[in-house]
């Protein structure tokens, strides 16, 4: 009697139990620019490849398991930018009220070229927030599905 229950009860342990793409993960964690762009632009959509990027990124993947519902994502970063790119992050976006150095800034621990000095740039581009210093090369970026 109690094998018949075996499977079924496996079974749905495992898809309960499937973490898909969650993750939490910080950029220290990863050794090259490379693999910390190609990391960050895999779990958001890149204006443009930064040259390399500090950041922190929750993503719990809700679209497994036996109710699948919305993905929840909280991503910090800043961004190391080409020049020429810069204007790709704004693209899209309306001009919004953002701090230059929000709440969770400093739990990214940044080295010194990674913190901004000039003035920014404010904008909103749905549920993100961006705040981009032209002259630093730099853009501050924050994702959350809270809101």
């Amino acid at each position: 009697m109690t094998r018949r229950w075996l499977f079924p009860s496996l079974c749905l342990c495992l898809a309960a139990c499937d973490k898909g793409r969650s993750t939490d993960t910080t950029s220290e964690q990863l050794a090259t620019a490379a693999e910390r762009v190609r990391f960050l632009c895999s779990y958001a959509l890149c204006a443009a490849p930064p040259k390399d990027a500090r950041f922190h990124v929750v993503f719990q993947d809700n679209s497994r398991g036996l109710l699948a519902g919305p993905s929840d994502l909280d991503l910090k970063a800043v961004l190391r930018v080409a020049p020429d790119d810069l204007e790709k992050w704004a693209r899209g976006c309306q001009p919004a009220p953002v701090d230059a150095r929000p709440a969770w800034f400093d739990e990214l621990r940044l080295d010194k070229a990674f913190l901004p000095t000039t003035a920014r740039d404010g904008y909103r581009c749905g549920p993100e927030r961006r705040s981009i210093h032209v002259k630093d090369g730099l853009v501050v970026w924050w994702i959350t599905s809270a809101g």
